[in-house]
């Protein structure tokens, strides 16, 4: 399998399974839980495949379903929406996940052990 065909692959399925997790997600969390819940499924699905797999189905895994699954424009498209709030005096709110936002992106905390999680659970199997 060739690499392009193995991530076109791997996105094919990555963004729907993302669109259908937030959709059912924001039913009974907030947008910002649903986010990070998202990340760390997906960092999760890429330290276990790293580490369990190699060749076509690592790049499948990794850059294509974990890569269009946890997407920067998912957060940006969240901001979107509620910088909207802004304009209708829920300042606090807008602020708020701003704040929050930008704090579990960049830091990565809970993604980034997610991850590492992943990967030493595929190193013991």
């Amino acid at each position: 399998m060739s690499t392009i065909l193995a991530i076109s692959f791997g996105a094919f399925i990555g963004a729907p399974l993302r669109a259908l997790v937030e959709q059912y997600a924001t039913r009974v969390r907030s947008p910002l839980t649903t986010l990070l819940l998202i990340n760390s499924l997906g960092s999760l699905l890429a330290g276990f495949s790293i580490g369990a797999f190699s060749g076509d189905l690592r790049i499948l895994l990794v850059i294509g379903l974990a890569g269009a699954f946890t997407t920067f424009s998912g957060w940006a498209l969240a901001f979107t929406i509620y910088a909207d709030a802004l304009t209708q005096a829920r300042l606090t709110y807008s602020v708020r996940f701003v704040r929050l936002g930008v704090a579990v992106i960049f830091a990565t905390v809970v993604p980034g052990l997610a991850a590492w999680g992943g990967w030493l659970i595929s190193q013991h199997n």
